[in-house]
């Protein structure tokens, strides 16, 4: 027989009597809260799992969704995120996550409307089964019942309602508020926009803080000071674990078209707004298995602290007059055996009156706590006003001020000679450039500069992701100022746009030997670039993003050839042919609109795996019969390339109108041996895959979005 059992069978205050009692002697008892704090907390506790578990449950929806679309082979592009093939694991992460605050809600929810009064969790709801009349299963369930309360006790020694419980919180907080420090670097780091370092920064201080303040406000009631405490880290892992996403989502929801599944193509090269992307996505996203564990943690103390809000909640909930006899022992055995005194008296623990070695332990605990939070909070809001002291150059249009720095830090340096009334001379830029800490600048803008001359100090720009040259003449850029893959490891963009280049040629900066290895993206739009040096295929990396537009090229060089891109486009050059090893490397999209061509290479030995090609704007009035396959598979690889061939104003196009028209019964081009079945059959029946496979609406002529750019950047002449 259980020592309990014996105890009371002796009319003897067992171990829960003396902590009830001990409860109430320490100002643990009911009543902390009044009923109308009850009901609102209730209330709160229900949003709060209702908002988490639409959010994880979105996040977890997207992740899924996330591989194979557009908007996905950007963050990929940017390498934004983990690789695709684990978004799935991402996805079902959060999904457990919704699945577990969805569960608390309907568990609250369905039992306060079946008990018809408040229920908070498994503590309102179990209580002791009656002792008398066992019967041998009866005697088994008791057994168990005794084991599984005297596990509980155990438990709460280190719960929210047992002595050591502050201990437990003080490692707790230690290690949240060193992980909860470390976002807030990575956002003085990477987030450029104020208000959200500042808010965020504020919650982290006054969390610090709140240690010391809610002892000295609730000292006389320990339920109440627990509350508050927990209530404080909650907050904070709430707003770390959703509410920082939850305001990205907000700033950047109003942008995105739902119809297409991505954001306006433009939008990708504006530059303010694609380095806000860069730099704010990484906070975003899941960039990292240790950030993912990350924000498990933060989720899961956010439950945890939820629940033992709960459970103090729990002690207060008085037995309605109405409920039954048995209800009521329920509850009476309830507060027995779930309601122990968060700081038991020395008799309990030990059966002796000398003064309590864990009080005095408890009570250095709660100064050491105080101090050292009182201090980690002091120490991080000095940080950040001192970042926040240093102003930053004038053409920064992106200032991030990251603690521990001595000069200005500028994510997006913008260099406009037209408005700083310079040339662009070595000197001048060198000088410029000479403000900032070039380590901390991810993005550089050269733009309405007659003479540039690119410095030496370029590279030191170490973290470098885009550079971009506008409306500008480009005089001098030698290899001590190339763009290297020692130097820029990270450069992933470079665009030049409305650029006059010396002679027609690339200059010696861009087609150096240690090119960098990830630069993906390289455009080249509205340029006299003419040329491009022999050996190019040897320098710049293969399956990358290459557009030479509107330039001056008179024939494929037999370098870009060689090199294999993966994504190219040529269009607005005066080209008249198209050389067939073009289209047998590793080539995926490719745009060879408004040129004069007026035939595609008939004879390819290896096709490459094309997905889409445009030839609108051109002379192409048929297509050989090496473009079948791709023909066959339209819209099977991509969901959101569902067009193989773009014709629009094409002699093919016009015959292909009529056909659908009726005003002619087959393609008027001079047909050939080797010519495509697919898109030379007009027979009705196959009508259905010339609708699939070819486009003959208007489509951008070139793929750099030149109108938006000249929009946001301005034409000025220089």
């Amino acid at each position: 027989m259980s020592l309990y059992v014996r105890q009371k069978q002796r009319g003897q205050p067992g171990p829960y009597r003396n902590h009830a009692r001990a409860a109430e002697a320490e100002g643990f008892g009911p009543g902390e809260f009044s009923p109308t704090a009850l009901r609102f907390c209730w209330f709160v506790f229900l949003t709060l799992h209702g908002f988490c578990g639409v959010y994880f449950a979105c996040t977890a929806f997207g992740y899924w969704v996330l591989p194979g679309t557009t908007f996905g082979r950007w963050l990929y592009f940017y390498n934004l995120g983990l690789d695709p093939e684990h978004d799935g694991t991402i996805a079902i992460v959060h999904g457990c996550i919704a699945l577990v605050h969805g569960g608390y809600l309907l568990w609250m929810l369905g039992w306060s409307i079946q008990r018809r009064s408040l229920v908070f969790a498994v503590y309102n709801l179990f209580g002791t089964p009656p002792s008398s009349k066992f019967g041998t299963e009866e005697r088994l369930t008791h057994r168990m019942w005794n084991s599984y309360r005297s596990f509980l006790l155990k438990l709460g020694l280190y719960g929210v309602d047992g002595p050591y419980y502050d201990l437990v919180l003080f490692c707790r907080e230690v290690l949240e508020t060193s992980l909860q420090t470390s976002q807030a670097y990575r956002m003085s780091l990477l987030i450029p926009r104020s208000e959200l370092n500042r808010g965020y920064i504020g919650l982290l201080v006054l969390n610090c803080w709140s240690t010391t303040v809610v002892h000295a406000v609730f000292h006389g009631s320990y339920t109440k000071r627990r509350f508050y405490a927990i209530a404080s880290d909650c907050i904070l892992d709430l707003v770390t674990s959703v509410g920082i996403s939850v305001a990205f989502l907000a700033l950047y929801a109003a942008e995105f078209d739902m119809t297409i599944g991505d954001f306006p193509v433009y939008k990708w090269y504006e530059d303010v707004w694609v380095m806000h992307v860069i730099s704010e996505f990484q906070i975003l996203l899941v960039t990292s298995w240790g950030d993912l564990a990350m924000r498990v943690v933060f989720a899961l103390s956010m439950i945890l602290n939820m629940n033992n809000m709960k459970k103090l909640l729990s002690t207060t909930i008085q037995t309605s007059p109405a409920a039954s006899s048995e209800s009521r022992r329920a509850s009476a055995n309830r507060r027995l055996s779930v309601v122990h005194p968060l700081h038991p008296s020395v008799r309990d623990l030990h059966g002796s009156s000398k003064p309590s070695k864990l009080r005095t332990v408890l009570r250095l605990e709660s100064r050491l706590t105080q101090t050292l939070f009182l201090a980690w909070g002091i120490v991080i809001l000095c940080l950040h006003l001192y970042a926040e002291s240093i102003a930053g150059p004038h053409q920064c249009r992106m200032q991030v001020k990251p603690w521990f720095i001595s000069e200005p830090a500028c994510s997006l340096m913008i260099l406009d000679c037209y408005d700083s009334n310079l040339t662009g001379i070595e000197s001048e830029v060198t000088a410029q450039w000479s403000s900032f800490d070039p380590t901390s600048t991810s993005g550089v803008v050269i733009q309405h500069c007659t003479g540039f001359e690119m410095p030496d100090i370029v590279r030191e720009f170490s973290n470098l992701k885009l550079l971009k040259f506008y409306n500008s003449t480009i005089v001098r850029w030698t290899d001590s100022a190339a763009v290297t893959e020692t130097h820029h490891p990270n450069l992933i963009m470079l665009f030049l746009v409305r650029v006059t280049l010396p002679d027609g040629q690339l200059p010696a900066g861009m087609a150096g030997d240690d090119f960098p290895h990830g630069l993906a993206d390289i455009e080249i739009c509205h340029t006299n670039l003419r040329s491009l040096p022999e050996d190019l295929d040897t320098k710049w990396p293969q399956l990358s993003s290459i557009y030479i537009e509107a330039c001056e090229f008179t024939e494929v060089p037999p370098s870009l050839a060689r090199l294999a891109p993966y994504d190219l486009s040529l269009a607005m050059n005066p080209i008249t042919s198209i050389p067939a090893q073009l289209l047998e490397g590793e080539l995926v999209f490719l745009h060879i609109g408004a040129t004069p061509i007026s035939e595609l290479p008939e004879n390819l030995t290896d096709v490459s795996p094309l997905q889409q090609i445009r030839v609108d704007n051109t002379q192409v009035s048929f297509f050989w019969d090496w473009i079948d396959p791709v023909v066959k598979s339209a819209g099977a690889v991509l969901s959101d390339v569902p067009t193989t061939v773009v014709a629009s104003n094409t002699p093919y196009c016009a015959a292909l109108q009529r056909i659908f028209d009726g005003e002619q019964t087959s393609f008027e081009a001079q047909q050939h041996y080797d010519q495509s079945r697919y898109l030379s059959d007009a027979s009705a029946e196959n009508w259905a895959t010339l609708r699939q496979a070819v486009s003959c609406d208007e489509w951008p002529t070139i793929l750099y979005p030149i109108a938006s750019e000249d929009k946001n950047s301005g034409v000025k002449t220089v």
